[in-house]
């Protein structure tokens, strides 16, 4: 029994994915790796939302007149194979510490509806050229307080980071609520 009705090409996804993943199993086993996932993604999750609000803290304590970003996570790159060119790293970095270029980005964002993706040279901008950015807009009251936003390498798991993105910045908006 389940809580609502599926479609067939959201089952097939699901199957898909699962099958990909866990064909072969023996059922003990499959039941482990399932729980195994489920905790891991959780924590994933839980994660990311505690660096939100801190980020959301840091971004909105002092500096509602300052236009600015929280970055977190930067050393997560490093694990991507598409990432291992020291040099585009390098440079990556030193526009995030520049922020001039990425704030003009998500200036863009902040005027568009709901999330933006941007792949490669989409962005505008060289240094970006073999990344992505998912980003989606946050707000207080029904007005856009900011972006949140995912930079990675242009063959990220989309499908991942696209929910993980828009449920963050759907929770921090409910989170950042006026009472």
């Amino acid at each position: 029994n389940v809580e609502r009705d599926y479609g067939a090409d959201e089952l097939e996804r699901y199957a898909n994915a699962l099958n990909e993943r866990y064909a072969g199993r023996e059922l003990v086993s499959l039941r482990r790796a399932l729980q195994d996932d489920v905790v891991d993604a959780q924590s994933r999750v839980n994660q990311t939302l505690r660096d939100a609000a801190t980020m959301a803290e840091q971004a909105l304590s002092g500096h509602e007149q300052q236009q600015d970003y929280v970055l977190a996570g930067g050393s997560n790159l490093l694990g991507f194979q598409e990432m291992t060119d020291v040099s585009r790293l390098r440079n990556l970095f030193d526009a995030l510490d520049r922020k001039q270029d990425l704030l003009s980005l998500f200036d863009q964002t902040l005027n568009a509806q709901g999330m933006q993706i941007f792949i490669g040279e989409e962005s505008g901008y060289k240094v970006l050229d073999e990344c992505s950015v998912v980003t989606s807009p946050y707000y207080v009251d029904g007005q856009v307080a900011g972006v949140l936003g995912v930079i990675g390498p242009t063959r990220m798991a989309y499908h991942r980071i696209i929910p993980l993105v828009s449920e963050t910045a759907r929770l921090l908006s409910a989170g950042l609520k006026a009472e």
